[in-house]
């Protein structure tokens, strides 16, 4: 993976110690005595020829007999997939005739010969950054590492003896189905376990370490892959090596940073060495210690400070200044014996949480360089069903995009993955900060000695490779388990004992509040860590007043949108509403006799328990529901999710300080499918992306609509850490741009705060026009930021919206790009330029254009234009206008699944 930009400690005055003999800035540009070889070339795969009826069906013919071409790191669809084996896994039907693959033995070999450096060292080891998940690894025949049985950690295999030098060797892994693995435990577990995601017949995934969202969710397919799925090398050493770096906190603000580095080192010879921390170029010198150490491992502390340091600010409060780190292991004569580098961020992230008046209620706020932060995020799922395939662009794109929407923090949910370095990578350098859950979500989990050891190790070593990112916030034990034990009806439903409900508690309470706790208290104690998200379920009144919440009676339990700002609890940080993946992509994924809704394929891609049931009565409340064009259907499905989750993104920032926290459920997709991302799984913005830009800007004017009394309320909201002041104009118009009255108001916005700016029953403003002809407009600017926000009398679909008209001109700008300019003569609502070419995400969507307006919008295509140039892309405006006075069909009731 490439390395991103490094900032130097240059100019910066720090406490000096002296180098003595040693010049770091030449043991930078030396090779350390440590050595590596990765290992991703040459690989092959078959079906693994093991008689053993439980991991295959004997009576199927093998589909890979032979040794075929494979990447590493890569799993076994992808590799099928590559050699022409497998049609498209996300494609059409396809996954229910893909299910063959998991329950296979899968084999993967490759020969190499070791490097002279490596095998003259004293150590030898074989490292797997990743197998997933139950293998056993031969090298030149010989049985290394038997049984694996987690994903989630790194595997390190001493091979001194058996690996050979000057010659070529064979290392071979039998990867074991994972569901057929685990169901012997499962079967004979003395209480049944719940994982309502789980669609095997037999849940199985609870005692598998490996991703929960694997073995299917709501939103996913059920691939359970296996394979080399993080990177391979041979690592070898001779003296001492690098083991684990943590750095730990002191003083963090403007004047002063402290630091100690605890410096764990991996020892062969009990010689003395020396350890030396370097900035980037290896002239400023933070610290150095002689240690003798003993065989094993010895652990060094080495303070430093930096004085007046630049801190690091989360994305919209300022720069995410970073910090490098080298730290040099030499030994007494100087030579390089290991190097590490890292970076690392001046600042402290603090959740406070505080008795308040409102009952038994408490704050919830993160508290950033002493300053208070309003969280603005999503959740994070992983990217891909295979995730290998998931490369330094699509991560670059996916957290250019948090940024880009103006967030400042993304939650990683427990049901995926502990991510690839290089996604705490760029969200150090973009300011992003991560909420991490450990990998458990929505079931309960064995509690026997060795599942709760592998998950101590799980957690000890991925608590150690992420501590040091300045990003990281806040460690959390699970998704929805907490919530689920007490909400979900699991004891009713299972019948269980008193006694085999004390026993599942007893896990739980072992699990969340014990080995996790204790992992994060030993090994980033200056982290804080929550067991469980959210603190409490929606059915305990405590969740509106104290904790973080989850809160789905919009949508699950069928509420109205407007319940999201009446019922924002204390940090709302999942919550969401679905819609259909962009149309591109699913001309990419499907043929066109299979998008229309009942189609096999769709029905199969859509997988939210209630079918379209839910998506269209909440359609039917606001919406033209039209389901004759599928393209049309896709457009409003956008537009419903975007209009209802704009009422929670902004409604909840309007109840600061009551709410500190807005986070919707969810960002991204792994897979074409009905969901609640705001991005499908072809990183196509969804109108929410576009929306969700609009709606976290640091500065924000928002009309809140008061149902109960059919009040307008327009707020002015700032996160800027300075106090903002401005005009607004404040307006009523028609369709056709005519102002029916207009006034100014004063906004002066405290930092980092919120200000009503208007309160006023809706008859009072319509002064009797008709409110399904007329809108209000408020627009200013507020201190140097110019804002818009429109309020509507009625729901959209009651809007007596005139036909579009427009002029509009096309100049292609690139082989893959034109600008399209737009003119309103009358008001265009929901704007979205639609082509018969695919295209990638445009400059903006789903807006309003008011009459009289000229907007320029970028379009971006796939595929380089055709030498006819625009005419040949089919460009076409959709607005919602076009679909006013449509009669509307009837949803439906029958779920569709």
């Amino acid at each position: 993976m490439k390395r991103h930009l490094l900032y130097s400690l240059a100019g910066v005055a720090l406490t000096l110690a002296s180098c003595g003999p040693q010049d770091a800035a030449k043991l930078l540009s030396e090779q350390p005595q440590r050595r590596t070889q990765t290992l991703t070339e040459g690989w092959a795969f078959r079906e693994a020829d093991i008689p053993d009826t439980a991991h295959r069906d004997l009576s199927v013919e093998k589909t890979v007999p032979d040794w075929t071409p494979a990447t590493v790191p890569g799993v076994v669809h992808t590799d099928l997939l590559a050699n022409g084996l497998i049609p498209e896994p996300f494609a059409g039907t396809t996954e229910p005739d893909l299910q063959w693959i998991c329950r296979r033995t899968w084999e993967y070999r490759t020969q190499f010969t070791p490097s002279p450096e490596i095998t003259a060292q004293q150590v030898q080891e074989l490292v797997f950054k990743g197998l997933d998940t139950y293998a056993d690894v031969y090298l030149n025949d010989s049985l290394v590492l038997g049984g694996t049985d987690n994903m989630f950690v790194e595997w390190r295999i001493p091979v001194k003896g058996i690996l050979r030098p000057d010659t070529l060797n064979t290392l071979r892994i039998v990867f074991h189905p994972a569901y057929e693995t685990a169901l012997p435990e499962a079967q004979a577990w003395p209480v049944k376990l719940p994982n309502d995601n789980d669609k095997g017949e037999w849940v199985t995934s609870v005692f598998t370490r490996k991703a929960p969202y694997h073995f299917g969710w709501d939103w996913g397919p059920r691939y359970l892959t296996a394979g080399v799925w993080r990177p391979v090398y041979l690592d070898a050493y001779s003296a001492a090596a690098i083991d684990h770096i943590q750095f730990v906190r002191g003083r963090q603000d403007s004047v002063q940073a402290d630091f100690t580095a605890r410096v764990t080192l991996a020892v062969q010879d009990a010689a003395p060495v020396r350890v030396i921390l370097a900035d980037s170029t290896g002239k400023t010198v933070y610290g150095r210690k002689d240690v003798v150490p003993t065989d094993g491992t010895t652990t060094v502390e080495v303070p430093f400070s930096i004085a007046n340091p630049e801190l690091w600010w989360p994305n919209g409060l300022g720069e995410a200044h970073l910090y490098t780190v080298n730290t040099l292991i030499t030994d007494k004569t100087g030579r390089l014996l290991d190097r590490n580098t890292q970076r690392i961020g001046v600042r402290t992230i603090r959740l406070v949480q505080e008795p308040d008046s409102v009952g038994e209620g408490e704050s919830f706020q993160f508290y950033v360089n002493g300053v208070p932060c309003f969280i603005k995020g999503a959740n994070y799922i992983p990217q891909d069903a295979f995730l290998p395939r998931v490369d330094t662009a699509r991560y670059e794109e996916l957290i250019g995009t948090a940024v880009a929407s103006n967030m400042n923090m993304l939650r990683i949910w427990g049901g995926g993955i502990y991510e690839e370095d290089l996604f705490y990578d760029l969200c150090d350098e973009q300011g992003m900060m991560v909420w991490e859950d450990f990998m458990f979500a929505c079931a309960f989990y064995p509690w026997d000695t060795a599942f709760l050891d592998n998950v101590r190790r799980e957690a000890v070593y991925n608590v150690r490779r992420l501590r040091n990112h300045p990003s990281l916030a806040i460690w959390c034990g699970n998704n929805e388990i907490d919530e689920a034990w007490h909400h979900w009806g699991y004891q009713k439903a299972y019948g269980w004992t008193p006694q085999e409900q004390a026993m599942v508690k007893h896990g739980i309470d072992t699990i969340f509040r014990g080995v996790l706790a204790d992992v994060v208290a030993a090994e980033d104690s200056g982290r804080q860590y929550r067991p469980s998200s959210p603190m409490y379920g929606r059915g305990n009144p405590l969740s509106q007043i104290k904790g973080d919440v989850h809160y789905w009676g919009v949508f699950h339990d069928e509420e109205p949108f407007s319940v999201y700002k009446d019922k924002p609890g204390r940090f709302s940080n999942e919550y969401g509403f679905v819609s259909l993946p962009c149309y591109d992509t699913y001309r990419e994924y499907f043929r066109p006799d299979e998008m229309w809704l009942y189609s096999p394929a769709m029905i199969l891609h859509q997988k939210t328990p209630k079918g379209y049931r839910l998506l269209e009565e909440y359609m039917a409340r606001d919406l033209p529901l039209l389901k004759d064009d599928f393209r049309t259907y896709v457009y409003l499905s956008q537009l419903i999710q975007a209009e209802g989750i704009k009422i929670a993104m902004e409604g909840q920032r309007s109840k600061r300080p009551f709410n500190q926290g807005t986070m919707y459920w969810q960002l991204n997709d792994c897979y074409p499918a009905i969901s609640w991302s705001s991005m499908d799984s072809r990183y196509r913005w969804k109108a929410l992306q576009y929306y969700a830009v609009r709606s976290f800007a640091p500065t924000l004017l928002s009309f809140e609509r008061v149902d109960s009394t059919a009040t307008a309320v327009l707020w002015a909201i700032t996160d800027r850490l300075a106090p903002q002041s401005g005009e607004v104009s404040l307006r009523l118009q028609d369709f056709a741009g005519k102002a029916l009255w207009d006034t100014t108001l004063r906004a002066e916005v405290p930092a980092n705060d919120n200000r009503e700016l208007l309160r006023r029953a809706d008859a009072e403003l319509l002064r009797g026009a008709d409110p399904r002809e007329t809108y209000l407009v408020a627009e200013g600017v507020i201190g140097g930021d110019t804002l818009r926000s429109l309020y509507w009398f009625v729901p959209l679909k009651d809007l007596d919206l005139p036909k579009a008209d427009y002029s509009v001109s096309y100049r292609q700008t690139g082989p893959r790009s034109v600008e399209a300019t737009l003119t309103a003569h009358n008001l265009l609502k929901s704007v979205l330029f639609e082509a018969e070419a695919l295209q990638d995400n445009p400059s903006d969507a789903y807006f309003d254009l008011l009459p009289g307006e000229q907007r320029t919008i970028v379009l971006n295509f796939t595929e380089e234009i055709p030498a006819a140039g625009t005419d040949a892309l089919g460009l076409s405006v959709r607005t919602l206008n076009d679909l006013a006075g449509r009669k509307s069909e009837r949803p439906v009731t029958e779920n569709v699944r």
